[in-house]
C-alpha cells in the first residue's frame, strides 16, 4: 500500500469538542486511564466543510436522505421538463429504498451533483421508460401513479449501475468513501483512514455552572451547567493513495490538488461544538508527515502510558514520546519510508509539509 500518514498533536483548552447522548465530552479508557476522545466521524465531517470551501469543484458530495430534490435539480440543470423530473426523483428514490412515512430515501446517501446529472441522463437514454409511463406517475390516481412506478422502476433496474466512479467533482467521496446497502455498485471504498482523537495524557472533565440573566427583570431566568475539559490529543490520518489513484475520477493535475487540499483541511479543520461559548479553535503543536509503503500505523501508542502533568505542561512530552515511538518501530520492525517531515515549532511548516507529501514522483 503507498501511503501518506500524518500523526498530529493537538492541544485545546476549555472545550467541548464531541459531545456524547447527554452532552458530555466524549471520552475512552486507554492505558488504564480515562482520556478525552474526539470521534473520527466528528473530525471527519470539519475536513470535509473546509475541503469543500477551499475546492468547491472538486469536493462537492452531499450527503443527505433527500435525493429527489437533487434529481429534480439535475434534471432542470440539463433542460428535463418538471414533470419528467419529479418522476424520475420518484423513480429513483422508489429504487434506493423510499421510507414511507418521510417521502424519501431511508437513509444517508452521498452523491455528488455530477453524479445525479449522470443520473438523469442514464434515466432519459433509458428508451425503455416511455412517457406514458412518466404521464402515469404523475397522475393524481394513486392506483395509476402506483402501476405507472413500478413498470418504469422495473425499467430502470439496472440506471444505478456503474455510477461507482467516472466524476470529477466528489474528490470527498473517493477520499470518505460511501457505502449503499442496494444497490452495491454504488458503493465506494474511502481511501482515507480516520483514529479517534485521544488525549495524551489522563482527563478529567469538569462543570461550567452558568446562569442566564432576563433582561428585564435583571435576575437569573436560567440555571444550568455545562461540561467541558481540556487536553492535548494525538490524531492519525491515512491516505492510501493506491486506492484514491484507482477511483478514476481524476487527471493527474486534480488528483494532486485533491491531496493539497485534503491534507490543508486535514490540519486546519477543527470541530465546531460550541465554538461560540467556548471558543477553542487551534492549530496542531506537531505533525509527523511520512510517506512509506505498507500497512497503516498508528503511533497511539506512545501514550500507551500516559503523559504525567508537569509545570511544562503536555505538549512537549508528548512531542518527545511520538517521535520516540516512530524511532523505535522503524529500528525495531525494519520500516522504511521514502520521505519524512516534521511541522510545528522550529520545525518546517504546513506548506512544506504538503509539498514532501505530494512531490512528483511520488504517485502510485
Amino acid at each position: 500500500m503507498n501511503l501518506i500518514e500524518l500523526h498530529i498533536l493537538q492541544s485545546f483548552p476549555v472545550s467541548c469538542l464531541n459531545r456524547d447522548d447527554l452532552g458530555s465530552p466524549k471520552s475512552a479508557i486507554f492505558g488504564g486511564v480515562e482520556r478525552a476522545r474526539v470521534s473520527s466521524q466528528c473530525w471527519k465531517r470539519a475536513i470535509r466543510s473546509l475541503a469543500h470551501e477551499k475546492q468547491p469543484q472538486l469536493f462537492a458530495g452531499i450527503r443527505s436522505k433527500l435525493v429527489g430534490p437533487q434529481i429534480q435539480e439535475a434534471a432542470n440543470r440539463l433542460g428535463c421538463s418538471e414533470e419528467r423530473g419529479n418522476a424520475y426523483a420518484t423513480i429513483i428514490v422508489n429504487a434506493l429504498g423510499k421510507d414511507t412515512d418521510a417521502g424519501e430515501v431511508k437513509t444517508l446517501l452521498y452523491f455528488s451533483p455530477q453524479t445525479m446529472e449522470k443520473i438523469v441522463q442514464n434515466l432519459n437514454e433509458d428508451n425503455k421508460i416511455t412517457d406514458e409511463m412518466i404521464k402515469a406517475i404523475s397522475s393524481d390516481d394513486i392506483e395509476t401513479a402506483a402501476k405507472g412506478l413500478e413498470k418504469a422502476s422495473a425499467a430502470a433496474e439496472n440506471i444505478l449501475n456503474g455510477l461507482g466512479s467516472e466524476v470529477s467533482d466528489a474528490a470527498d467521496i473517493a477520499l470518505f468513501g460511501r457505502m449503499v446497502a442496494n444497490p452495491p455498485d454504488l458503493t465506494i471504498e474511502g481511501a482515507t483512514m480516520f483514529s479517534h482523537a485521544l488525549s495524551t495524557h489522563a482527563v478529567r472533565s469538569d462543570l461550567d455552572f452558568f446562569s442566564a440573566i432576563d433582561d428585564v427583570i435583571q435576575t437569573s431566568a436560567h440555571i444550568d451547567t455545562a461540561e467541558f475539559n481540556s487536553a492535548c490529543y494525538y490524531r492519525y490520518i491515512g491516505i492510501n493513495l493506491d486506492l484514491l489513484k484507482q477511483s478514476n475520477m481524476f487527471d493527474q493535475t486534480q488528483y494532486r490538488e485533491v491531496l493539497k487540499t485534503f491534507i490543508e483541511a486535514t490540519v486546519m479543520a477543527n470541530p465546531v461544538a460550541r465554538k461560540n461559548s467556548m471558543f477553542a479553535h487551534s492549530l496542531p503543536a506537531f505533525i509527523l508527515g511520512i510517506r512509506r509503503q505498507g500497512q497503516p500505523l498508528s503511533l497511539a501508542n506512545a501514550f500507551e502510558e500516559p503523559v504525567r502533568q508537569s509545570k511544562n505542561g503536555y505538549v512537549a512530552q508528548s512531542i518527545d514520546k511520538l517521535i520516540a515511538e516512530w524511532n523505535h518501530l522503524k529500528n525495531t520492525f525494519a520500516l522504511t519510508s521514502e520521505a519524512e517531515i516534521m511541522v510545528g515549532k522550529e520545525r518546517s511548516t504546513l506548506p512544506e509539509l504538503i509539498d514532501k507529501m505530494t512531490a512528483e514522483g511520488n504517485e502510485p
